[in-house]
């Protein structure tokens, strides 16, 4: 174990097992031969802490405290909890039911610099020296409903409009309220059909996959199988606790922060329904917490649809070695028994590279979405301001003819023409055609965006 600190670092779910199977005598016999070394207090406190055993030693009555995580590895809270038998303090970011470790890479200490809103507002600047308040409210009000409709893409669901305008509503209040469990449990009643409704975490075993019946059987594609439903509650009040330590800290960047949290929640699957959107909509719930002047919404849904491979990736960076070391069945109802209990996967994940993809996704958002969304509106402005300097169109009217004209990159096609003449002149048309062409090819040549792919995308 020794060993294993000084080359692997401190890995929590590894001592969990460990301590599972420890000869305790012995653990005990070994820490009593030098209690005063720096790793035998820390497999001290370590198997005090994970277990909630005491093992039948002294409490130390000298030395200096040492701390659990060392500072220049690992992403911890600024004060720690003081240990009094064994001088050790407990600067984890978690709790003994939850807790997730980030480690400081290089491409971390890197990415830890970044402020994704100081960086969204650079952008903002460099599209337009001087974007009003009513583009910048209307960009917002877009990328609300574009981050609602890709979370929920990203399930590879049709929902209905009802569904749809209820997760909208979640998204724009998050961060207004207390995160608890009645938030996540009421969260999910908005975003998931009246069926599917939940009072409490789930009571039964959930996995992500597909079975195809068949006459003899079925066949069956388990990706992820949650932690037992006897650990839900705990796991989510580590989590929730875990919240809440780092809300008071307030050291560790808001995004890690937010990746902790939201990554936590749908590798435990609490409920048995709408996990995913959950996961998402927590993003946003806990970066609004920590920094409530921010008023817009950065598309990170959108970024991680268009990447989902990756997405995919990350994700399997920690089911993987889950799903290799859990046995399981179905039974004839499609059921999962899970057989051994592998728990300490859950409650004690590295989220290391969690955070480089949600850094990632969060740049992309920035630099692709969130500036896409302003051209459009500000290239939508200015045909409509062209076309209202020369004549007299109803507003409904007029955004369903720059619509047209957007979608066929300047041009109105023989099928929509029709359409466009009962509000637009025929000579009129064409000088339109030429100045929306000529706007479209500038924001591309310029800010390189095509906007008509912004329109015309999903």
């Amino acid at each position: 174990m020794i060993a294993a600190i000084k080359y692997q670092g401190i890995r929590l779910h590894f001592f969990a097992a460990i301590f599972t199977k420890v000869d305790v005598e012995e653990l005990t016999n070994f820490i009593k031969g030098k209690p005063l070394s720096v790793y035998n207090r820390v497999i001290w406190y370590l198997y005090e802490w994970l277990t909630g055993n005491e093992l039948a030693i002294d409490n130390l009555t000298k030395g200096n405290y040492i701390k659990l995580f060392d500072d220049e590895y690992y992403y911890t809270l600024q004060e720690g909890e003081r240990d009094k038998r064994t001088r050790v303090i407990n600067n984890a970011i978690g709790t003994r039911e939850f807790c997730p470790i980030i480690r400081k890479t290089p491409e971390i200490k890197t990415l830890e610099k970044i402020d994704v809103y100081d960086t969204a507002y650079a952008q903002m600047q460099l599209i337009g020296q001087n974007l009003s308040a009513d583009v910048i409210g209307r960009s917002i009000n877009y990328l609300y409903t574009k981050e609602t409709k890709s979370s929920t893409d990203i399930e590879k669901e049709t929902p209905s409009k009802d569904k749809m305008q209820r997760f909208l509503k979640a998204v724009k209040s998050a961060g207004q309220f207390e995160l608890n469990k009645e938030k996540i449990i009421d969260i999910q009643n908005q975003i998931v059909e009246e069926n599917k409704k939940a009072t409490d975490y789930r009571d039964h075993e959930i996995y992500v996959g597909t079975t195809i019946h068949r006459l003899s059987g079925y066949d069956e594609d388990v990706h992820y199988i949650g932690p037992k439903h006897e650990h839900v509650a705990s796991m989510m009040k580590g989590l929730l606790d875990t919240h809440d330590k780092l809300m008071m800290d307030g050291q560790v960047p808001s995004l890690m922060h937010a990746t902790a949290i939201s990554f936590g929640e749908v590798y435990i699957h609490p409920m048995k329904d709408g996990n995913g959107r959950i996961h998402r909509y927590l993003i946003h719930d806990v970066m609004k917490q920590r920094d409530q002047e921010h008023k817009f919404i950065i598309p990170i849904s959108a970024a991680i649809l268009k990447n989902q491979p990756k997405y995919d990736e990350v994700l399997e960076s920690l089911s993987t070695p889950i799903m290799a070391m859990l046995t399981y069945e179905l039974d004839d109802d499609a059921r999962v028994i899970i057989n051994n209990d592998i728990d300490y996967m859950y409650r004690y994940p590295d989220f290391t590279n969690h955070v480089i993809f949600i850094y990632e996704m969060m740049n992309t958002a920035i630099a692709e979405e969130l500036k896409a969304e302003i051209c459009l509106l500000l290239a939508i402005d200015k045909i409509k301001g062209f076309i209202n300097e020369r004549c007299d169109v109803p507003n409904n009217k007029l955004d369903v003819c720059v619509s047209i004209i957007v979608k066929g990159r300047g041009k109105v096609s023989k099928t929509k023409r029709k359409l466009v003449l009962k509000s637009i002149d025929e000579s009129l048309l064409e000088e339109v055609e030429d100045f929306a062409s000529s706007v479209l090819n500038t924001v591309r040549e310029t800010l390189n965006v095509d906007v008509a792919d912004v329109i015309n995308s999903p």
